[in-house]
């Protein structure tokens, strides 16, 4: 069976538990400098190496759709309906998103080895399921804060970089263009599958899912729709004394795949993608590559046992990691 030539990969003989987003990878004929570019990008990021350089500036991890700075206790369910979201301001909820209990991180290790090598790190924290506009005001607000506190004796604003996986990287293109930033500043953002011209996944989901239910409680599915991201992109300009970078990524479920659904409805609109998000979509700015046979949630470094354990054996082909400190990497060779 084939999508628009794609080929739909056999059921695996492992049983259903063996999987949480595992992948089943077919043999795909390439060109000689797509293949190039694949084998150099999965060689970079298989490993961490010990030459990483620092960014001169604060980096800031932007979370994206339904995503958190860290799993939380009860109370932060209310920051989820719409109705909640309308009565605080901006001001309040960042205080509050800044006093919840933490148990598990959203950026899964990233975090703490980017704080290691001498990274300045803020984590930004938004409402899940809040729309673009809400959740940039939400993390202007947020990261005026952190400056305030990490650096208050600071003259001038302070210059940071936004690093923002999925639909994070809306939200900061919308506060870079639409809010002013009184005490800092930002110079680059980089973005990690961000679906900068939207996703037929959202597509599809508004039709599945009762309006009620998304007026309320998901308003951001509406505005990763295809046609809505296009006319996002109409309206929020980026700034020229802005850099900004990305990076997409693709794989091929199995249909046990936790992303299996999500990806088919999203090839044969878009074509390759990372079960979310499409190659075509994450591209803006300066394109630092796409990276294959890694998931939506490989990126963050939510990886399954299987992978995990390659990771650590020193065969697995993509550790998230690596990824991120090539990002600083980067941003630092920038004088960023």
């Amino acid at each position: 069976m084939k999508i628009n030539n794609w080929p739909i990969p056999k059921p695996s003989r492992f049983p259903l538990a063996f999987y949480r987003y595992g992948s089943h990878q077919p043999e795909i004929k390439r060109t000689k400098e797509n293949l190039s570019q694949t084998t150099s990008q999965l060689y970079k990021f298989n490993s961490i190496r010990d030459d990483y350089q620092v960014p001169k500036y604060p980096v800031v991890l932007c979370h994206g759709f339904s995503g958190f700075d860290s799993l939380v206790s009860l109370p932060a369910v209310k920051l989820f309906h719409k109705a909640k979201i309308k009565e605080a301001s901006a001001k309040e909820m960042a205080q509050e998103a800044d006093t919840r209990i933490e148990f598990f991180e959203y950026w899964h290790g990233i975090r703490k080895e980017l704080l290691v090598r001498g990274c300045q790190v803020l984590v930004a924290k938004v409402p899940p399921f809040a729309t673009i506009e809400t959740r940039s005001k939400i993390l202007n607000e947020f990261i005026k804060q952190k400056i305030s506190k990490r650096f208050p004796n600071a003259e001038q604003p302070v210059k940071v970089n936004l690093i923002a996986h999925s639909m994070g990287g809306l939200d900061c293109r919308y506060l870079i263009s639409a809010y002013e930033q009184e005490n800092f500043e930002v110079v680059s953002l980089t973005t990690v599958s961000t679906p900068h011209r939207g996703s037929y996944a959202a597509d599809r989901m508004i039709q599945l899912i009762p309006t009620n239910i998304i007026d309320n409680f998901l308003p951001s599915l509406k505005e990763l729709t295809l046609e809505s991201c296009a006319r996002l992109n109409r309206h929020i300009t980026d700034d020229p004394n802005v850099k900004y970078f990305s990076y997409g990524a693709s794989f091929t479920p199995s249909i046990f795949n936790f992303f299996y659904p999500t990806w088919k409805m999203v090839y044969p609109k878009e074509g390759p993608n990372d079960g979310l998000v499409s190659i075509k979509s994450a591209k803006w700015g300066e394109d630092l590559g796409s990276l294959e046979n890694v998931d939506h949630l490989d990126l963050i470094n939510w990886m399954n046992i299987s992978k995990r354990f390659k990771i650590a054996i020193g065969t697995g082909t993509f550790n998230p990691v690596a990824l991120y400190l090539d990002i600083a990497d980067n941003l630092a060779k920038k004088g960023l």
